[in-house]
């Protein structure tokens, strides 16, 4: 599969029974929500769907490789440290734009998913009273 952002050619990152691509140019990463959900359950958070975000219309997001679909980019986190994801309304696909070229290996490209998925929800926690 191709980048979605830069169009090279996306290695495989294997582990867990479930693959993600990774762009060797931009670092961007490709995950099916599927297994997103699965890494994010697995690691104690809540899975894409219960996480929120808003659509924005307005962003070009180019185009899921594997459906030939415009992709959608959802954007969350708080206004100090705006996120986004892009996903495909086709086959479910996410795609994480260049915050992970560090990711050298499934593991650490799981954890740094998680942790940008954390922060992306912005959930505080509240005291109880």
């Amino acid at each position: 599969m191709d980048c979605p952002s830069c169009d090279v050619e996306m290695v495989d990152l294997v582990g867990d029974d479930h693959p993600l691509r990774k762009c060797g140019e931009c670092g961007g990463l490709w995950i099916d929500v599927s297994d997103l959900n699965r890494v994010l359950l697995h690691n104690n958070s809540v899975g894409l769907e219960s996480l929120g975000g808003k659509v924005n219309p307005e962003a070009d997001s180019g185009q899921c490789r594997e459906c030939l679909v415009d992709l959608v980019r959802v954007e969350g986190g708080d206004r100090n440290h705006p996120m986004g994801y892009d996903t495909c309304e086709s086959c479910g696909g996410v795609f994480l734009e260049s915050e992970f070229k560090d990711a050298k290996d499934f593991k650490q490209a799981q954890q740094e998913i998680v942790a940008f998925f954390k922060a992306f929800s912005n959930t505080k926690k509240k005291k109880a009273i």
